[in-house]
């Protein structure tokens, strides 16, 4: 990937005005100091999508998406960070200054032209050839798979014959059409077959799908060689025409075939891609996963079909993020998508995938069908099975999640020796689901303040020393402090931007979000943040007196320092400090 330098960024979102950017998009309504609007995430009639022009970011108090203008054009319209970066600079008008031999080289990219030339000129002849074929017209109506469905997919057809493709033979070796023999014969790579092209995230013909229309020829798909332009791992089947059919994507039906993609489109469920005859890996469920929230795995029911959904979960775990959501649809033995859909229709279908499995109940039935569940031994064995899966879960609610679901399924309730097994904490029942709560802590107020001005951290001093006050947030208010301390100058939204990826980034934006019901202007903010300094500090106090009375109570006898730390303290209290 392209790397483009800090500096730039930061600098980029500090000219671009995020009011701007979203409301181009999604219509905004201010009310009081910021913006509002339904959020464009998730479904809702009363707005709780907020965009701040002060701190340059947008928060949503239903779903919790947040993020910065780089960050809505990833969500919103589906671009990568490279992409959102460009279109932001090409927004204010300036060149995006890539360092030096990340960015596509212009000799790189002059070299891969001949490419995408030979690639693109394919197929249009495939689709001029499909036009011109009966018998392969003839398929596609069979398949229920009309002119317009072919159309938006670029559906073309490869004759029968070996040397029918125009064009300059090097650059179509290069690009994987063409194949030489050992004895140097070079020949078409497709023949008699349907051609799917495949498509980068530009929408360029980088490679080529083809299956065969004749039952008795083989191999049934056949895939373009990877290439200068082409790498089977990183691309798939369908996600451009995804994005140019839809705005909003709900969920993503992840299929094994092009065919698949392609009959459900036809039946108006744009939402399907498929992988490219490979076992689908991290950073595909990754991409789309920054697409859409919810990933539906759609495979056969027999053994092949699960062994497929088993490495679909391997990859999907380690992916998986508050909010983000992968399901396993098993279809009836001998149906596919393509098949299932054309013979009992979309609502069929999408009953289908409103059952599918959820991660958990696949996870915990795939690894009791290796084992016997009702005898001790099983037990153990299931466990072990368990915790290489379990200890890749990186939310805490989906491990309880999968620990109640155990319980109900084993029958037995689980305890700490069991998890040691497993490698987590004893099993609690997860607390129920509350509004995120609204008070002000002396702590959460310090960060509220410091997101806004930045600024501040000039007033706090060392604050070090409450580290060990066991105050909840202390550690995190340190850590935004040590950034600004790091660069002075730093504006909010890139301060917010330095904790992209933190164990606390939702929750900074969360308070980031709120604004203090006691602040009335800015020139409150300078005060109130030194209040909430010096109630800190009276907390650490407390905190600490009540540890040194605790070591006295017990018979401990302290060292001269702590005596005279404990007087000084007890003094302080008696003066009201």
């Amino acid at each position: 990937m392209a790397r483009i330098p800090r500096s730039f960024i930061d600098d980029l979102l500090n000219r671009v005005d995020i009011v701007e950017i979203i409301d181009a998009r999604v219509p905004l309504k201010k009310k009081g100091r910021e913006y509002w609007a339904c959020c464009p995430f998730h479904g809702e009639k009363t707005p709780s999508f907020s965009v701040s022009p002060s701190k340059q970011f947008y928060h949503c108090f239903g779903c919790q998406q947040h993020g910065n203008a780089i960050g809505f054009l990833m969500d919103y319209d589906h671009l990568d960070f490279v992409e959102a970066i460009e279109t932001l600079a090409q927004h204010i008008g300036v060149e995006v200054p890539y360092e030096q031999g990340s960015a596509p080289q212009r000799a790189e990219q002059n070299a891969s032209e001949p490419l995408y030339q030979a690639l693109q000129a394919s197929s249009d002849y495939y689709r001029q050839q499909l036009r011109a074929q009966p018998q392969a017209i003839d398929y596609l109506k069979q398949r229920g798979i009309s002119g317009a469905t072919a159309q938006a997919y670029g559906i073309g057809y490869a004759p029968p014959g070996w040397d029918n493709l125009p064009g300059d033979r090097s650059a179509l070796l290069a690009a994987g059409m063409l194949i030489q023999n050992d004895q140097g014969r070079v020949y078409d790579r497709f023949r008699n077959r349907l051609m799917f092209p495949i498509r980068d995230r530009r929408g360029r013909v980088i490679a080529f799908g083809g299956r065969v229309i004749d039952p008795e020829d083989s191999p049934k798909y056949l895939n373009s060689p990877e290439t200068a332009v082409f790498h089977k791992g990183e691309e798939i089947y369908g996600l451009w025409e995804l994005k140019q059919a839809n705005t909003r994507i709900e969920r993503i039906f992840v299929t094994e075939g092009y065919m698949d993609v392609v009959a459900l489109a036809e039946q108006g469920v744009t939402t399907a891609v498929a992988t490219l005859g490979t076992a689908i890996n991290g950073g595909q469920v990754e991409k789309l996963f920054r697409l859409c929230r919810q990933l539906v795995f759609c495979f056969d029911a027999d053994a092949a079909g699960r062994k497929a959904a088993w490495r679909a979960l391997e990859a999907s775990l380690p992916n998986l993020r508050e909010g983000r959501i992968a399901r396993f649809l098993f279809l009836p033995e001998g149906q596919d998508p393509d098949s299932y859909i054309r013979e009992h229709g979309r609502e069929a279908f999408l009953e289908q995938a409103a059952t599918a499995d959820s991660l958990t109940q696949f996870l915990i039935d795939e690894l009791l069908s290796r084992c016997d569940g009702a005898t001790p031994e099983g037990r153990a064995r299931f466990l072990d099975l368990l915790r290489p899966y379990y200890g890749q879960i990186p939310l805490d609610s989906l491990k309880h999640q999968v620990l109640q679901e155990l319980e109900k399924r084993l029958g037995i309730e689980l305890d700490a020796r069991l998890f040691q097994v497993i490698g987590g904490a004893p099993h609690t029942a997860p607390a129920r689901t509350r509004a995120p709560e609204q008070h002000w802590t002396p702590t959460r107020l310090a960060i509220n303040l410091l997101l806004q001005k930045p600024a501040l951290a000039g007033r706090a001093g060392n604050l070090d020393d409450l580290l060990d006050s066991g105050i909840p947030g202390v550690e995190l208010l340190l850590q935004l402090l040590d950034r600004i301390h790091e660069e002075p100058d730093i504006t909010p939204q890139n301060l917010l931007a330095r904790f992209e990826g933190h164990p606390n980034e939702a929750h900074l934006y969360r308070i980031a979000a709120m604004t203090p019901a006691m602040q009335d202007e800015d020139s409150d903010i300078p005060r109130m943040f030194d209040d909430a300094l010096q109630q800190l500090r009276q907390q650490q106090s407390r905190a600490r007196l009540q540890a040194l009375q605790r070591r006295l109570q017990q018979g401990h006898r302290l060292e001269e320092h702590e005596m005279q730390e404990y007087l000084q303290l007890l003094s302080e209290r008696g003066r009201g400090r």
